[in-house]
C-alpha cells in the first residue's frame, strides 16, 4: 500500500519578470495541479522576514496527497516546459523548491 502522507512543496522564488511568470508559468500550472490533486495552500508576494535576510519576492506552499503525487506532478510531460518558463522568469541563484514531509 502506498504511503498517503501528504507532502508539501515550498517554493521560494525571486521573480524577475512577474508578468511573464504569471502568464507563462502560473496560468498553465493550474490545470496540471488540478490533474494531480495539488492544493495551493498559499501563494503570495507578501513576504516579511522575521529573522534574517529575505531576497525572494514570492512564496508558495503546495500540498500533494503523497510523495508519489509530487513525483508524478514534477515528471508530468505538460509540466516540463513550465520548468523552463519558471527558470526563465526567476533568479536561479535565489529560487528554490523544497519538499517537506511532516514528521509522524
Amino acid at each position: 500500500m502506498e504511503n498517503q502522507t501528504p507532502v508539501y512543496l515550498l517554493a521560494l522564488l525571486l521573480v524577475e519578470d512577474m508578468d511573464s511568470f504569471q502568464s507563462d508559468y502560473v496560468g498553465p500550472l493550474k490545470e496540471i495541479n488540478e490533474r494531480h490533486g495539488v492544493e495551493a495552500v498559499v501563494a503570495t508576494p507578501r513576504l516579511a522576514a522575521i529573522e534574517g535576510e529575505l531576497s525572494e519576492n514570492l512564496a508558495a506552499v503546495l500540498r500533494f496527497p503523497s510523495q508519489a503525487a509530487l513525483d508524478a506532478w514534477y515528471a508530468d510531460p505538460d509540466y516540463q516546459p513550465l520548468i523552463a518558463a519558471r527558470r526563465d522568469t526567476t533568479s536561479p541563484s535565489l529560487s528554490r523548491l523544497i519538499a517537506l514531509t511532516p514528521m509522524t
